[in-house]
């Protein structure tokens, strides 16, 4: 059995995928797959000239980050490196990665440290994530042992087989991290932060032809998605207040601040989950059949202290 799958996700990043592959096709020990978004830009005749031993998937149409669950079926590796096209890893990223999640059975992923790509000063520590389900990057140099979720790491197969998917097939792109983080915790496994494993990004470079107003309404839909598939009933009901609150805090920041397109994204996002209630019930049915996990240990990976500062963009 391979021990590792390499996966990357491309949509019209063939300038990207160079640098991504080969900073991992150094190391013969492990598979490289690519899946491709049904890119117009040449990407996958680029990679069959230039990487021979690289898999390439091709999804029929341009489905987002979660469309690496299309390698899911033919990874062979026990783990799963999953990858935006718009990295470049370290040498020593992945045998830092695989010693901190075989040192413990609990740890469902390791996930590294982010470095901006062009500025190296912006570094991550991590990730937080509210009880308002707002989440966001931790942009100092502090040393944590476990974090909520990543949007790129390593996984244990197992977990995602047992969802038959990474990231959930609805959310398109945005959240779709802190969902798997929230997922894995929910059958008692957390997420390790990998400091010394490092791996550059280039902020965006995929996603930056998305309007603000679109973004905004993805991470808000998404979000609260991820708040009534995960939590207990109970915990809901507990938080149902604060959650709706708080945004109602940022839709009023908006119209204050004359961004009315983002007021209308967060407000369209909450209408979008009230008459979309259904399918969300469905996924929470499928999801609270795996549970191992209670709120509590949930419950640990979240913090306030972040909630209100200006973000972090690594």
């Amino acid at each position: 059995m391979i021990k590792l799958s390499v996966v990357f996700v491309n949509y019209n990043g063939k300038d990207l995928l160079k640098a991504a592959l080969d900073s991992v096709n150094k190391n013969k020990d492990h598979e490289i797959i690519v899946v491709d978004n049904n890119s117009a830009d040449g990407s996958v005749g680029f990679i069959r000239k230039n990487y021979k031993n690289v898999r390439i998937i091709e999804n029929r149409k341009n489905l987002g980050y979660v469309g690496i669950n299309s390698a899911l079926p033919y990874c062979k590796g026990k783990y799963i490196l999953f990858l935006n096209n718009d990295i470049k890893i370290e040498n020593s990223c992945i045998k830092e990665l695989l010693r901190v999640i075989e040192k413990d059975d609990r740890i469902g992923m390791a996930a590294p440290r982010l470095i901006n790509y062009y500025n190296k000063k912006l570094k991550s520590s991590g990730t937080w994530v509210s009880r308002a389900f707002y989440s966001g990057h931790i942009g100092n140099n502090a040393v944590l042992e476990e974090i909520p979720y990543l949007g790129v790491g390593l996984i244990r197969k197992g977990i995602a087989m047992k969802f038959g998917y990474i990231f959930d097939p609805d959310y398109f792109i945005y959240a779709e991290d802190v969902d798997l983080g929230l997922r894995m915790r929910l059958l008692g496994y957390k997420a390790a932060f990998a400091p010394k494993a490092v791996i550059y990004h280039l902020h965006a470079s995929t996603t930056k032809k998305f309007g603000s107003s679109k973004t905004t309404f993805l991470l808000e839909r998404n979000l609260l998605m991820t708040f009534f598939k995960i939590l207990s009933l109970k915990s809901i009901l507990l938080f149902l207040p604060y959650v709706f609150l708080v945004r109602l805090f940022a839709i009023v920041k908006d119209v204050l601040t004359f961004n009315f397109r983002n007021a209308f994204s967060r407000i369209m996002a909450v209408f979008w989950v009230i008459f979309n209630f259904n399918i969300i019930y469905e996924k929470r049915k499928s999801i609270q059949k795996l549970r191992k996990a209670d709120d509590r240990f949930i419950l640990e990976a979240f913090s306030e202290k972040y909630l209100f500062k200006k973000p972090v963009l690594i």
